[in-house]
């Protein structure tokens, strides 16, 4: 799939220019002072940063230079534009019932989401949690979740062995999140770099593992964490971009293998991963918060699809939307076209709607609940299809 960049550069008008610099002086004036935590020379940990394969010049860099290019008229389509980035209701979801999570069989695999890129992952007995961002708003100057109500209570959160973070946009790593739940877990799996900023925020530097990619991390004989290559960027501010690494994830256990990609445009890394360390039980899979102007770091839906195919994933749990308005499409244009994507490459998607229990291979939740929030054009649009192909 070859999706190219060809947004056309226009003259703005004077109004227009006005508010872009506006926003843009106030973002920055902010921004100069929400950079994320680093490492000071001499800092153990910076040894390994500066031996990275991925580092160079000061900053991490991906296999292929990502292009960006925020057009005139992305800003102008941002603040005139009419698609439905918000819905205009409440969204379902459940609140989390951990006990649901747990079994009595030691082989299970059990997951929900708490919106994002937030997944509560039970795992042959191993309790597992991705990118837990559990508050409402997630940067002073950032956007606020559809619904405001959070599916979990941090504070109900005990004994985790490991939380994961693929990289430290605030949309991924939350303040909030980690400073209620870090005594509670065991392990932090973090990026080359971002362990400084857990530190900063209480973690001891004895319960964190930097990992570059390909790297490994056992947490016991059972349970392998590998980390694995992503097309993204990082930084928290102006003055840190792409100071701490981005990754994605192969989970690993006796009974069970699972991916979760964090955040990346489509590459051709992810076939490298399928034919290293595939086949999946599921991919959890970045969909949503994609646009033209940065194609290069976030995949749009169908090449979701495609990357699932790459990395040989039985099913595809399609993560990352639903939660934030972080991009300039419709917001529930994501599942459209994956779901689209999806039956025309036999590839079959779970859709729960946020906080319910998918239980592998038992109940795999499949059903297109968001369609009846989607704005009455987008219904009248929409073509009636089926969501999941039979199975092999």
């Amino acid at each position: 799939m070859n999706i190219r960049l060809n947004a056309k550069l226009k003259r703005p008008s004077k109004i227009v220019l006005v508010v872009l610099l506006i926003l843009t002086g106030s973002f920055l004036t902010i921004n100069t002072v929400l950079s994320a935590a680093q490492y000071d020379n001499g800092a153990e940990p910076l040894n390994k940063i500066k031996a990275s394969p991925q580092y160079s010049n000061g900053k991490f860099v991906n296999p292929k230079p990502p292009v960006m290019n925020p057009s005139f008229g992305m800003f102008k389509k941002y603040l005139f534009g009419k698609e439905q980035r918000t819905p205009k209701d409440i969204l379902p979801q459940q609140k989390i019932e951990l006990d649901l999570l747990e079994s009595t069989d030691s082989s299970y695999l059990k997951v929900t989401n708490a919106g994002h890129s937030s997944l509560l992952i039970h795992m042959d007995g191993y309790r597992i949690l991705t990118d837990p961002v559990y508050e409402a708003k997630i940067s002073p100057v950032g956007p606020t979740r559809f619904n405001k109500d959070i599916p979990i209570d941090p504070t109900s959160l005990k004994d985790i062995d490991v939380v994961v973070i693929s990289h430290n946009h605030y949309d991924h790593l939350n303040k909030y999140s980690i400073k209620t739940i870090h005594e509670e877990v065991a392990r932090f799996i973090v990026p080359l770099g971002v362990g400084a900023q857990l530190e900063k925020w209480g973690v001891g530097r004895d319960k964190i593992t930097e990992l570059d990619w390909w790297e490994s991390y056992e947490f016991d004989e059972n349970l392998t964490i590998t980390s694995t290559p992503s097309q993204h960027f990082s930084g928290r501010g102006i003055t840190d971009r792409d100071k701490s690494l981005w990754t994605s994830y192969a989970i690993a256990t006796l009974n069970h293998n699972i991916y979760f990609s964090g955040d990346s445009g489509y590459f051709d890394g992810f076939k490298t991963i399928g034919e290293k360390l595939g086949p999946f039980d599921i991919a959890f899979m970045e969909c949503g918060a994609y646009n033209l102007e940065w194609a290069d770091v976030h995949m749009f839906p169908e090449e979701t699809v495609q990357a699932s195919l790459d990395l040989k994933a039985h099913y595809v749990w399609p993560i990352h939307w639903g939660t934030f308005n972080l991009a300039l499409h419709d917001w529930f244009d994501p599942m459209e076209r994956v779901t689209q994507a999806a039956n025309a490459n036999g590839v079959r998607l779970l859709t729960p709607t946020f906080g319910q229990v998918v239980e592998y291979p038992g109940r795999m939740q499949t059903e297109n609940w968001w369609v009846p929030y989607m704005s009455e054009t987008a219904m009248a649009e929409a073509t009636e299809h089926t969501l999941q192909p039979e199975s092999p």
